[in-house]
C-alpha cells in the first residue's frame, strides 16, 4: 500500500547498491544471547547499528561492553528507562547513513524480512517504508484473542486520528531515507510505544510516500505491552498525536449556543435513564445558550429523526450491538458538536459485559483521542451495591469490569455524580482529577408538586421490576395492611426491567387475583398526573441501591410520601439528596406492613413527609441541573 505524494524518491536502481544502513535496535529486559544474535544478523548487511539499551542488568552490561568494539556497532546505555520512543529517538539521532530505521530486539521480525523493508527505500519506490502483519497471512493467530481485538481496535483508531491508510502502524521494523528523520526529528515527542504511531502520523502529514511491506512475524508471547495497563496511555497518546498532527477540530465563540450531543436513552424506549434523559433534553431546549441534539437509541416506535420541542432527536443507536457503538462513534465524530454529554449507568450500553465495555470506552476515546469536550453524568457505582449482593450477582471478573469502566469514563474531561457519597467514593477510589456534584434534579409537574393524600389509601410502587426491587415483600406486607384498613389499594406502575422482560408477566401471573392488587404495567407521559396525583404513598423496596433514585426524585416533584426499604445507600438516595421518607427493615413483611398502618393512622406524619418532598422539589429542579451542565461544559470547551 502506497501513500500518495509530491515529495520525490530515489528511482535509480544503481543508486540502491551504493546507499549506506543503519538500524536501531532498542532493548530493554531482553536476553543478552537473542540481542548478540540479532546484531550479528544484522552486520552482514547494514554497515551500521545502533544498540540503545535501558537499564541493563550486569550480564546486558558485560555484552554490550562486548558489542561497543565491533567496528560497525554503536551503544548507547541508559540508566534510567528512556521508554522505546525515547530510546529509537536517542539512536536515529546519531545514525550516519542514507538509509536508517529500526528493529525490535525479541527477534520476532526476522532480518530477511528487514531487508526487504529496507530494500523498499533503496529501490526508490518510497521514501518510507514500514512492515505490516496485517497486509496478509495469519501472522496474529498466535495472539490471544484479545490482544488480537485490541490490536483490530487500536488500529481503527489510529487511522481514524492520523488518517493514514496504514494496516499495522506498531509493527517495530520500519526503514526510511536519513532526511526523513532530519524533518521529523523535533517534531517527535511520544517516548513509548506510541513512537511507531507518531511517526507514521507526521510522515503522512508531511506528505512522504510511504509503502507497507507485508512481512513474515513469529509472534514472541511475552509482550512487555499489558492491555489493562497500557491501554489507557495508549489513547492519550492518540489524543496528543491528534492534536499534533492536525491540531482542534472545533471552535467556538462565545457568541454562539453551544452546540450540546446529549448520548441518553429517550422515549419512546424504556429504562436505562430515558426519562432522565427526556426531562434534561427538555431544560436544555428551554435555554437561548445551548442547542441540543439527543443521539438516542433506535426504536421501532418512533422516526430515526423527530424535532421535539427546543430540541432534536436522532435515534442512531442499538444496544447489545457492535455495530451500533460503531455508529454513535461515526455519528459524534461527524457532527459539528462543541461538547458531548454522556447521561450513563454501568448497564446503559447492554446486558452483555463486551457490549458495556465497549460503550464505556466512548466517553475516553471521544476526548483522549478525538480531542472532544466530553462530560460524563454517572448515575450509579458498583461501590454503593450491598456486599452480599455484590458476591451473589457479580463475579470477580466482572468487579474488575466495573472498576476499570469507572476509571474510563473519568478519563473524560469532566464528570458528574449525583450524590455527595458519590463524589467521596470517586475522589478516594479513583484518578478523578475533574469530578463534580451535581444533583439529580426534579422534574416539573402539572400539579405543581403540591402534597395531598388521596382516600382510600393508595399505595404505589413505581418503576421498572426486577428481582432487585422485592415487590414479593410489598405484596406479603399489603395483605397485612388489608386486615387493618380493608379499602387499601395496592398499584404496581411500570413494566419489566429490560435486563429481566419476563418479570412483570411473572408477578402479575402469581399475585394479580390478590384483593385490592392491581398490575398497570407501562405507565405513559399522558398518564403520569393520574397515576401519581392518586397515590398515598409510594413504596420503594429496593434489595440493593446503585444510584439516586429516579423514584425518588418524581416522588419530591409530585408532593408525595415514600416509604424505602433501609439498605446501603437508600438514605443517601432519598433524604440526604433533600426530601423525607419513613424507612422499614428490607425484607420484613411486618416491618413494612406496621411502617404503611403507622403512616396512614398518624396522617399528620404522612402529610409531613409529602411536605417535604414537596419543598425540596424546588430546592433543586431539572432546570438547576442543567444550568451547571452548561457552566461546566462551557469551561471545558474554553480550556
Amino acid at each position: 500500500m502506497s501513500l500518495n505524494s509530491t515529495r520525490p524518491t530515489m528511482q535509480s536502481e544503481s543508486n540502491a547498491q551504493q546507499l549506506t544502513r543503519s538500524v536501531v535496535v532498542p532493548v530493554y529486559d531482553e536476553a543478552p544471547s537473542t540481542v548478540v544474535s540479532l546484531v550479528d544478523d544484522l552486520s552482514t548487511k547494514w554497515q551500521e547499528v545502533v544498540v540503545c539499551a535501558d537499564r541493563p542488568d550486569p550480564a546486558m552490561r558485560e555484552t554490550l561492553d562486548a558489542l561497543s568494539a565491533e567496528p560497525d556497532t554503536v551503544v548507547s546505555v541508559s540508566d534510567s528507562r528512556r521508554g522505546k520512543g525515547g530510546a529509537l529517538t536517542d539512536g536515529l539521532d546519531v545514525t550516519t547513513a542514507d538509509v536508517v530505521g529500526y528493529v525490535d530486539a525479541d527477534g520476532a521480525i526476522p532480518v530477511a524480512e528487514l531487508d526487504r523493508i529496507y530494500g523498499a527505500v533503496e529501490r526508490g519506490d518510497a521514501s518510507v517504508a514500514v512492515g505490516s502483519r496485517d497486509l496478509e497471512g495469519d501472522c496474529r493467530l498466535s495472539q490471544t484473542p484479545i490482544r488480537q481485538c485490541l490490536a483490530k481496535g487500536y488500529r481503527s483508531l489510529a487511522r481514524r486520528v492520523t488518517h493514514a491508510p496504514v494496516e499495522d502502524f506498531q509493527c517495530g521494523a520500519k526503514a526510511f531515507r536519513a532526511e526523513v528523520w532530519r524533518q521529523l526529528s523535533d517534531r517527535m515527542s511520544e517516548t513509548g510505544f506510541a513512537f511507531d504511531t507518531e511517526l507514521v502520523a507526521h510522515v503522512h502529514q508531511q506528505g512522504y510516500e510511504v509503502e507497507e511491506v507485508a512481512i513474515e512475524w513469529d509472534d514472541p508471547g511475552d509482550s512487555s505491552v499489558s492491555p489493562t495497563r497500557d491501554a489507557p496511555d495508549m489513547l492519550r497518546s492518540l489524543y496528543r498525536i491528534r492534536k499534533s498532527v492536525r491540531g482542534p477540530s472545533i471552535t467556538h465563540t462565545d457568541d454562539d449556543p453551544l452546540k450540546v450531543a446529549l448520548v441518553t436513552s429517550h422515549p419512546p424506549s424504556r429504562g436505562h435513564l430515558a426519562e432522565y434523559g427526556e426531562e434534561l433534553a427538555r431544560a436544555y431546549g428551554q435555554r437561548d445558550d445551548v442547542d441540543v441534539t439527543v443521539l438516542s437509541r433506535r426504536s421501532e416506535d418512533a422516526p430515526p429523526v423527530e424535532f421535539r420541542r427546543g430540541y432534536e432527536v436522532r435515534r442512531v443507536w442499538d444496544r447489545d450491538s457492535l455495530d451500533g457503538a460503531r455508529a454513535l462513534l461515526d455519528e459524534l465524530v461527524a457532527g459539528d458538536y462543541d461538547a458531548v454529554q454522556f447521561n450513563i449507568h454501568m448497564t446503559y450500553f447492554g446486558n452483555e459485559n463486551v457490549h458495556r465495555f465497549i460503550g464505556l470506552v466512548l466517553p475516553p476515546l471521544l476526548s483522549k483521542v478525538y480531542g472532544m469536550t466530553v462530560l460524563t453524568t454517572m448515575h450509579d457505582l458498583l461501590e454503593v451495591v450491598e456486599e452480599d449482593m455484590v458476591d451473589e450477582n457479580i463475579g470477580v471478573v466482572e468487579q474488575f469490569g466495573a472498576r476499570a469502566a469507572t476509571q474510563l469514563l473519568l478519563m473524560g474531561d469532566a464528570s458528574t455524580v449525583t450524590s455527595e457519597e458519590y463524589l467521596n467514593i470517586v475522589t478516594d477510589r479513583y484518578y478523578s482529577p475533574n469530578v463534580h456534584h451535581v444533583p439529580h434534579g426534579t422534574f416539573a409537574c402539572a400539579d405543581g408538586g403540591l402534597p395531598h393524600i388521596p382516600d382510600p389509601f393508595r399505595v404505589m410502587v413505581f418503576g421498572h421490576l426486577s428481582p432487585t426491587k422485592d415487590i414479593e415483600t410489598v405484596i406479603e406486607a399489603f395483605e397485612q395492611v388489608k386486615m387493618s384498613i380493608p379499602d387499601a389499594e395496592l398499584v404496581v406502575a411500570g413494566d419489566s426491567h429490560p435486563g429481566f422482560p419476563d418479570h412483570r408477566e411473572t408477578l402479575e401471573a402469581e399475585y394479580g387475583d390478590r384483593p385490592g392488587v392491581e398490575f398497570l404495567g407501562y405507565v405513559e407521559d399522558d398518564q403520569m398526573d393520574d397515576v401519581w396525583g392518586n397515590a398515598s404513598a409510594v413504596v420503594m423496596p429496593y434489595r440493593t441501591c446503585t444510584g439516586v433514585s429516579g423514584v425518588f426524585q418524581l416522588a419530591k416533584s409530585y408532593g408525595t410520601a415514600v416509604v424505602s426499604s433501609d439498605v446501603d445507600g437508600m438514605r443517601t438516595s432519598t433524604v440526604e439528596t433533600g426530601g423525607d421518607a419513613a424507612f422499614y427493615d428490607p425484607g420484613d413483611t411486618t416491618s413494612l406492613a406496621d411502617t404503611l398502618i403507622n403512616l396512614w393512622v398518624d396522617h399528620e406524619r404522612l402529610q409531613e413527609i409529602a411536605r417535604a418532598n414537596a419543598d425540596a422539589a424546588t430546592t433543586y429542579t431539572i432546570g438547576d441541573t442543567a444550568e451547571r451542565m452548561v457552566e461546566l461544559m462551557t469551561k471545558e470547551v474554553a480550556a
